[in-house]
């Protein structure tokens, strides 16, 4: 017989994980002088070259929050601005110091996060990546239906 889960315990320690994973985050990008929504921007511009309504499309963000962060970033000379041939639009791509800063960043999580999995073995590894992503599924799912 299936053994009951206990939803709100698993819940405490979702609310848990989330907290360590989030502080984990906050000292990577406090390492590399940045905020977490300017490495959302960065990756979502990544390797393209996007307009602001692309880049509002991809980001879920409305157009003035983005605007806002993208002329940050500009300012920064973190993304570099281009104005298109009709003069309405304008073309956003990552200067090399956004690339170099951002791929440092990643490496610096996925340092984190392999020292904290250093004594699980590559099944449980994988078994929890496969959790992970099911939990991604259902919870979008959940999200849409309502």
């Amino acid at each position: 017989m299936a053994q009951q889960v206990d939803l709100e315990d698993m819940l405490e320690k979702v609310v848990t994980f989330n907290k360590q994973f989030l502080q984990i985050e906050q000292e990577i990008l406090k390492t590399h002088e940045i905020n977490a929504s300017a490495v959302n921007l960065i990756s979502i511009i990544g390797d393209h070259r996007m307009t602001l309504t692309d880049i509002t499309a991809v980001s879920g963000l409305d157009k003035s929050t983005v605007s806002r962060q993208i002329n940050g970033l500009v300012k920064e000379e973190l993304v570099l601005r281009e104005t298109g041939e009709d003069k309405r639009y304008s073309f956003f791509e990552l200067s090399e110091n956004a690339k170099i800063i951002y791929s440092n960043y990643l490496t610096n999580f996925t340092d984190y996060i392999e020292k904290a999995l250093r004594a699980w073995s590559e099944e449980e590894k994988h078994m929890f990546s496969v959790m992970v992503g099911r939990a991604n599924y259902s919870l979008s799912a959940a999200l849409k239906k309502e």
